[in-house]
């Protein structure tokens, strides 16, 4: 599982899916250098990427009786590890199913009891890998190139009440600091330095649709002033 992405290319590793990450990226494809969604409890940008197995915490109060746990992953030129979710009220146990990704299935883009969300079909997508675990067998793995694609698990949660959200991440690559945007001029392939993790404790992270190009938008004012016009011919 540590092979070049260059040698991984048509491995399959894609999904397509309708329901989240529908992001502000420039159209095309593949995708060409596409921002995270918005509204995120924990963005590691600017922070230094760790290249052994670090814990991180955060956490969120619930505003529903259910939440999202979501994941959003962006690593243009290596992988990241994820392993050990937990969400917990302090005192309750682990409120997530297949934490660890230990009930696999290996090589699947969604884990059991997880969804997988790659609306913009970025490569390398994350898949449950058998190799490079925290703990246990099992880790998911994740290099998704010049887009995010992500997870998410849907939690039975109290309105006002606090979560305390851990996991742990690890990298393969030499990248050293998180940054949500490839910034060395490649905005287009694995030779971005884009390289990112987000966590998102609430409804699925979503956007708005791209907005219509002004050249659009007047088109379609034109073509409305033009039918009006020809009704009221019509009417005289």
């Amino acid at each position: 599982m540590n092979m070049p992405k260059k040698l991984l290319l048509g491995a399959g590793a894609v999904l397509l899916a309708t329901q989240a990450f529908a992001l502000p990226c420039p159209p095309g494809n593949p995708p060409t250098n596409c921002a995270p969604p918005t509204g995120a409890i924990l963005d590691l940008n600017g922070t230094p990427v760790p290249h052994q197995y670090t814990q991180y915490f955060t956490s969120f109060v619930a505003t529903g009786t259910t939440t999202n746990l979501s994941f959003a992953f962006r690593e243009d030129p290596a992988f990241l590890y994820l392993d050990d979710v937990s969400v917990t009220t302090g005192v309750s146990s682990n409120l997530l199913l297949n934490p660890g990704f230990e009930l696999g299935p290996v090589g699947a883009n969604g884990p059991t009891d997880w969804t997988f969300l790659n609306s913009f079909g970025a490569t390398f997508a994350g898949v449950v890998s058998n190799v490079g675990a925290h703990s246990g067998t099992n880790a998911y793995y994740d290099g998704a190139v010049q887009a995010y694609d992500g997870i998410t698990q849907g939690i039975a949660t109290i309105i006002g009440d606090t979560y305390n959200v851990s996991f742990w991440l690890n990298d393969n690559g030499g990248l050293t600091t998180f940054s949500r945007l490839s910034t060395n001029g490649n905005v287009t392939g694995t030779g971005g330095n884009g390289i990112d993790l987000l966590v998102y404790g609430g409804a699925i992270p979503t956007l708005p649709p791209i907005p219509e190009p002004p050249l659009y938008v007047l088109m379609g004012v034109g073509l409305a002033t033009i039918g009006w016009l020809r009704r009221r011919r019509q009417a005289r």
